[in-house]
């Protein structure tokens, strides 16, 4: 579990939203929201695309603060994470923030 402003919320990736209708992630930032990249739903990283997705829908961006909670989703993940850890830990590490468009 992790806390965020006095709310405990749980991390289970049990309650990660259904993305049987994503095809990919599309990712925007920067003081333009450019495009930053993108993340293809594949096996391996559907765990990453879920998290992401779940992160977009609760924050409607993805923000350093979702950027952390989404870090511990995907704490467990092991090498499944790895795609949506890096896109996370570049959200900190450059303090910016990303929206996100769903492809279907």
């Amino acid at each position: 579990m992790i806390c965020q402003q006095g709310i405990i919320m749980s991390t289970s990736t049990s309650t990660l939203p259904n993305i049987d209708h994503v095809r990919k992630l599309l990712l925007y930032g920067g003081p333009l929201a450019q495009f930053q990249g993108e993340l293809v739903k594949q096996p391996g990283q559907e765990i990453s695309v879920a998290v992401l997705y779940q992160l977009a829908l609760r924050y409607g961006v993805i923000s350093p603060t979702a950027a952390r909670e989404g870090l511990a989703l995907l704490a467990t993940a092991g090498t499944a994470g790895d795609a949506g850890r890096a896109i996370l830990e570049r959200v900190l590490t450059e303090g910016d923030f990303l929206a996100v468009r769903v492809m279907r």
